[in-house]
Formats: structure tokens, C-alpha cells, sequence
């Protein structure tokens, strides 16, 4: 036990498990024998149920939200905090959502990680976006890239089976009222949609 702790406490606060691997030259086998019980002894925590990445409770003990964009990140380049997350953060509803919304480009299947809300979005959606996404880091949102609230309102209603806030819960700024009928066209949305959101509180 005592090899395998200081062999643990070499590892960083997160690491995935090809990374293991090739650090203590463990089989895949031997590997995951070796995460399977520091799971069950709380010594590592899984990002989520089929990741491959894990937090390391030796080296922090709580794990925090950078660590999880970390590893959110790592596993989706393409992340954007989306939807309610950022209506929310520009206070545009008082909601406070049960996870973070993460847009991420669509793919066959996805890893659920513990704390996101994962939501795929063609390549055609992202050509779109991309223009209007702040690049510099000081525009981050919990550490992410984000759609601008008006997008990111739009990009809910584009869903038929996403959630879709009522007009009245709405608290949109007035300035931003072009912004919102501008994005709802961009996504290709009926223009009395965004006029009946941008109208519930005026």
C-alpha cells in the first residue's frame, strides 16, 4: 500500500488514465485494478461515470470548479458554456441552474462529466457562433469560453426539446434588445419569438 500512495501522490491533481498508464507502466489491466480501489478507498474521484480522467484527493482533497474545466476542457476542446448557465451569470434570469449548459460539437456518443450538461451542436452551428465568441480570457465565464446572452438565449429556443424560458422570467436589458432579434436570425428563428421576449417587460 505504501508504494502505491507515494506512487499516487506523484501523480498531479488530475490525470487521466492513459497518462497512468504510461507513468507507472501498468498494463490496462493492472491499471485499472489500481484506479478501482483507490476509487473505492476515496483516494481518487472520477470526473464522471465512463471518463477517463480522475481527480487525485491525495494532492487536493476538495475538488474544485477549475479542475473540472480542466477536465472538461480536456475532454471536449470545443466547450462553450451555453443556455441558462449564461443567462444566469449576465443575470438575465435569477435561476440558478443545477449544472453548468456546455455546448460541445456533436459526436457519435458523449462522456458525461459530473457537474456539466452536455449539448452537442453541429459544426455548422459553430461556424455561426464563432464570430461573436470573445477570444480573450478576461471574458471567460467560470472559466470557459460563452456564448453572449442574447445567443445564448436563442440557441435554447432553436431546441424544440430543450427547455425554453418564459418571456416573464426574462429580465433582458433594454440595450439589448437588438441583440436578441439579431441572434434569433442568425439561428434561423421565427422574428415574434425574440419580439415577444424582448416585450414581456417593457
Amino acid at each position: 500500500m505504501t508504494s502505491a500512495l507515494t506512487r499516487l501522490r506523484e501523480l498531479p491533481e488530475a490525470f487521466t488514465f492513459a497518462g497512468f498508464c504510461r507513468l507507472s507502466r501498468f498494463s490496462n489491466n493492472a491499471a485499472s485494478v489500481c484506479l478501482r480501489r483507490w476509487k473505492e478507498k476515496g483516494f481518487i474521484e472520477p470526473a464522471g461515470e465512463r471518463a477517463k480522467i480522475y481527480f487525485n484527493k491525495l494532492r487536493s482533497p476538495e475538488v474544485d470548479s477549475a479542475l473540472r474545466v480542466a477536465a472538461l476542457s480536456f475532454e471536449y476542446l470545443s466547450a462553450i458554456l451555453c443556455g441558462e448557465s449564461v443567462l444566469h451569470a449576465s443575470g438575465w434570469i435569477t435561476q440558478i441552474p443545477a449544472q453548468l449548459s456546455v455546448a460541445v460539437l456533436s459526436r457519435p456518443s458523449y462522456v458525461s462529466l459530473h457537474g456539466f450538461d452536455i449539448r452537442g451542436r453541429p459544426l455548422s452551428w459553430f461556424r455561426k457562433i464563432h464570430p461573436l465568441l470573445e477570444s480573450s480570457a478576461e471574458e471567460r465565464v467560470y472559466g470557459l469560453r460563452a456564448l453572449p446572452p442574447a445567443l445564448a438565449l436563442a440557441d435554447l429556443y432553436a431546441d424544440p426539446d430543450g427547455w425554453h424560458p418564459d418571456p416573464d422570467d426574462l429580465d433582458i436589458p433594454d440595450q439589448d434588445h437588438d441583440s436578441v432579434l439579431s441572434a434569433f436570425e442568425l439561428l434561423g428563428l421565427d422574428r415574434k419569438a425574440a419580439q415577444a421576449a424582448t416585450a414581456a417587460k417593457r
